[in-house]
């Protein structure tokens, strides 16, 4: 297959984080060739071991379950000729692929040119290789296609924090003399307000497809959805700590119960929005996936058309642990408010805390009846798209279930791969052509 090259070559002179203070600099290049294939060098010693990890790298089944197979990348060995270490991947199918070297027990990326991505805490290089859908995340070949992206920060009552931040994309053309529908775009566990344009390549997706007359112009709003956090880490004036994959407090009901008194209230106020169920909607993945299932359950008239993306669609919460947690929490704070030499003191303050947070598990009580008032007045698209190797596939079996049991209507995108970013973005190509036509 040939390829149109959309990087050819990406070079710098980068700091290797094995090398001492005093080290001397090392170069670090990509090229990538008219069919698809990418080569990767870089200057490290003769005797290290370097290896590249990628997404272009074939996929290893590590061990099977009963939810879904564990799969990995391999990380591929480069080989030292002429001095410096380097692999070259076989010809690769259009997408936007990432990459970081390891050598020895330290890993590297180009910071000064070559394009660089945070997911979670690693960060990566890449390139795209055109056709499809890699076309769909390389920047518009025209400026006046391109959206405009805002970091925003809004008031927030979530864990005590006095704001939080979101992302907000404006299309090209945008105009506050007209009115825009909204897509509110949650990430999954460990992302932030940067995700979907770093990772997911919303904005370049959304410039192409409205260019494209594929999708309506719309405002995308992606908030951060972790509660943990007011915003991307390094990138808050108030809170410095860096972002873990195993979000459990997010899981806990704030998000879902602040997002519509916060956040939508927030857009419709400062955007020329259409305020209506009809000019809504919500996607998320993975934990943003769950947040999107009860956000819209507990809002069934704010939102017209929902979508899961490899959908985290329970936590273990039901209506029984809702309970006993609830119970737990409220009788251990109540004694120790009685006790005198510790109502005043830390634990007292941090059980409070936790009993503040429990009182947002409601969201997640009484699933059943909340989707009976949802589809009483059915959203006008419910999309559920997942990988046959994605970990959630069981998950989504249940859910789906679930609604085939109380006869909801919803349109299910069934595809190869896993938890991946590869399917969340054709996820998102193939479900925002869809809303408000």
């Amino acid at each position: 297959m040939k390829h149109k090259l959309i990087i050819a070559v990406l070079a710098s002179v980068v700091m290797m984080p094995w090398l001492g203070a005093d080290a001397a600099e090392r170069e670090v290049h990509l090229s990538v060739s008219a069919d698809g294939c990418a080569t990767i060098t870089v200057d490290a010693p003769a005797d290290a071991d370097v290896e590249v990890e990628g997404s272009f790298a074939p996929l290893k089944r590590i061990a099977d379950t009963k939810v879904a197979p564990i799969i990995r990348r391999e990380e591929m060995p480069m080989k030292r000729a002429d001095g410096v270490w380097t692999y070259t991947t076989p010809s690769l199918d259009s997408e936007l692929y990432t990459f970081r070297i390891r050598v020895d027990d330290g890993f590297v990326t180009d910071t000064l040119v070559s394009p660089l991505m945070r997911d979670v805490d690693c960060y990566y290089n890449y390139f795209i290789v055109d056709g499809f859908p890699g076309s769909y995340y390389a920047d518009a070949d025209s400026v006046a296609a391109r959206g405009h992206l805002e970091k925003v920060w809004y008031p927030s009552a979530i864990e005590g924090m006095k704001q939080r931040r979101m992302t907000v994309y404006t299309p090209a053309g945008y105009s506050t003399e007209k009115r825009y529908p909204v897509l509110y775009l949650l990430h999954g566990s460990g992302g932030d307000e940067n995700a979907w344009t770093d990772c997911g390549r919303a904005a370049q997706i959304l410039d192409h497809l409205i260019a494209e007359g594929k999708a309506v112009p719309m405002i995308v709003v992606m908030p951060n959805g972790n509660s943990e956090l007011d915003a991307a880490p390094g990138e808050s004036p108030y809170m410095q700590r860096q972002p873990s994959a195993n979000n459990v407090k997010s899981m806990l009901g704030v998000i879902e119960s602040a997002f519509a008194d916060e956040v939508v209230a927030y857009v419709d106020a400062h955007y020329p929005t259409v305020a209506t169920k009809q000019g809504r909607a919500i996607a998320g993945l993975s934990l943003g996936g769950l947040q999107t299932i009860f956000i819209a359950a507990n809002n069934p008239d704010m939102f017209n058309y929902v979508g899961l993306f490899s959908a985290q669609t329970t936590n273990m919460l039901d209506d029984t642990s809702i309970g006993n947690l609830k119970s737990l929490s409220g009788g251990a704070s109540k004694l120790l408010k009685n006790i005198p030499f510790v109502s005043d003191s830390k634990l007292s303050k941090k059980l409070q805390r936790i009993d503040e947070r429990m009182t947002k598990v409601e969201v997640y009580k009484n699933l059943d009846e909340k989707l009976a008032r949802q589809f009483a007045s059915a959203p006008a698209l419910y999309y559920i798209a997942v990988g046959c190797d994605d970990f959630t596939l069981k998950l989504n079996d249940d859910f789906r279930k679930r609604l085939d049991a109380a006869g909801y209507q919803y349109l299910y995108n069934p595809t190869s791969g896993g938890h991946s970013w590869e399917n969340w973005r054709r996820y998102l190509l193939d479900f925002a052509p869809r809303l408000f036509k």
